[in-house]
């Protein structure tokens, strides 16, 4: 634990990317953005930082002239009134056009601010694309036929209708019918379950539709701007994770500190465009458009963010080993990291019948990156306030889980035998071609 606190205080303030900060400290910027493979350039910031900073400066000058004036010119004689009366409107004038500059570099500097990464922690390996496989749970269990992909699983059993979701909506939409909805809401109900009842979040069921402000307070905005779903004439955006509205609902507060950790669960229905994504997960179940999702958001103290973020791996692990997928951990390379995050931590499945390990989860560390952003900050006692670290977690997402759970659990028959934590959900123990 200790080491975790450690590491979190030394690099509480890289996540506060304020223009102070860039300033400051423009080869740490520079580094991370190297890390993350990032080609973008800070050079147009510090310029306009420099910019910003001398208009300021002429701005304060100018102000105690005009102020000189102005007393000078309450107590001045009749014949010294009319240049004096130049001079202040002259120096009124002056100062106006500096703040509209200030105004206008100011609104060309918050777009760069807002378009860089978060920084990387310094446990994060800069292996590029390459992420590193900590440890493994469950072995795939042998099979005595050739495994099918949960797409043509549920094609058969009539419980995942691909055709009436491209029908409806366009392609990466699919329909769940029968036992395939039952399923999908059995696992969220189970989830919910442990988490509330076991981890001790509190479930919460935030709107769906959230403000543009929000979304860049998450740090979706500018940065997935192509990926979101906009509704335009109300300029709200359907909601791509829970994590931002629950993080929208905390902005602009203060915390005591006696109140943190808080820790909230929500399901929600998660809507992304991922314009131009090139994977090859595009049959099924993998990598839709509207998909459900329960995930874990924590707000903590600053030191304890890293021993939080190892819990609430711990807690999603806790849903797969119950429903008995066997899954790796990863960590993520600084090429991989999310926009937001410090550090991230994967949960992949094992899934027969694709052949390969599927991300079902992903546990990040934001440190202060979003609380500056949204204005979240805690009372360390009476006369100090820091910024807190905001924490997320798939806890897990259902629909990738349920496609693992066709594949392991399918049998030669093209059955599919329910797991034993999800049968009081479900009421059945098997779901069978018909």
């Amino acid at each position: 634990m200790r080491v975790f606190q450690r590491a979190s205080l030394c690099y509480t303030n890289f996540a506060m990317l304020n223009l102070d900060f860039v300033r400051q400290h423009p080869e740490k910027v520079r580094e991370a953005l190297r890390l993350r493979r990032d080609p973008r350039s800070i050079d147009e910031i510090l310029r306009l930082a420099e910019q910003q900073r001398g208009l300021a400066t002429r701005c304060d000058d100018l102000y105690v002239s005009l102020k000189s004036a102005k007393e000078s010119l309450r107590t001045a004689l009749v014949e010294q009134r009319a240049a004096l009366s130049r001079q202040t409107k002259a120096l009124t004038q002056e100062i106006r056009t500096l703040e509209a500059q200030m105004t206008d570099s100011s609104s060309r500097l918050q777009p760069l601010l807002l378009s860089l990464p978060n920084m990387v922690h310094e446990s994060v390996q800069e292996n590029e694309g390459d992420d590193r496989e900590l440890r493994r749970w469950g072995e795939p269990l042998p099979t005595y036929f050739e495994p099918q992909p949960h797409w043509d699983l549920g094609e058969r059993l009539g419980i995942i209708d691909s055709e009436s979701g491209v029908k409806v909506a366009g392609s990466r939409f699919v329909a769940l019918k029968g036992a395939g909805a039952r399923l999908e809401r059995a696992l969220i109900m189970f989830m919910l379950d442990v988490h509330t009842r076991e981890h001790g979040y509190t479930e919460v069921m935030p709107p769906q539709l959230v403000k543009r402000t929000i979304m860049q307070a998450a740090g979706q905005l500018p940065k997935f701007e192509d990926q979101a779903y906009l509704c335009q004439e109300d300029e709200l955006y359907l909601n791509p994770t829970a994590e931002v509205p629950l993080l929208g609902m905390h902005s602009d507060t203060m915390f005591a500190s006696t109140i943190l950790p808080i820790r909230e669960v929500a399901w929600t229905t998660a809507f992304r465009r991922e314009a131009g994504s090139a994977s090859r997960q595009t049959r099924g179940l993998l990598r839709l458009h509207q998909f459900n999702k329960v995930e874990l958001f924590q707000i903590v103290p600053p030191q304890l963010s890293y021993e939080v973020l190892e819990q609430m791996l711990g807690h999603a692990e806790t849903i797969l080993q119950r429903l008995d997928l066997p899954y790796r951990v990863m960590a993520l390379c600084s090429a991989n990291l999310p926009f937001t995050a410090t550090k991230t931590l994967d949960l992949e499945v094992w899934m027969p019948g694709v052949g390969e390990y599927v991300e079902v989860a992903s546990v990040s560390n934001c440190e202060t990156f979003q609380a500056r952003r949204a204005n979240i900050r805690y009372h360390v006692n009476r006369t100090k306030t820091e910024l807190v670290h905001t924490l997320n977690a798939s806890g897990v997402a259902v629909g990738r889980t349920m496609a693992a759970l066709l594949e392991v659990y399918q049998q030669a028959d093209g059955s599919i035998v329910v797991p034993k934590v999800l049968r009081p959900y479900m009421g059945i123990s098997q779901i069978a071609p018909t």
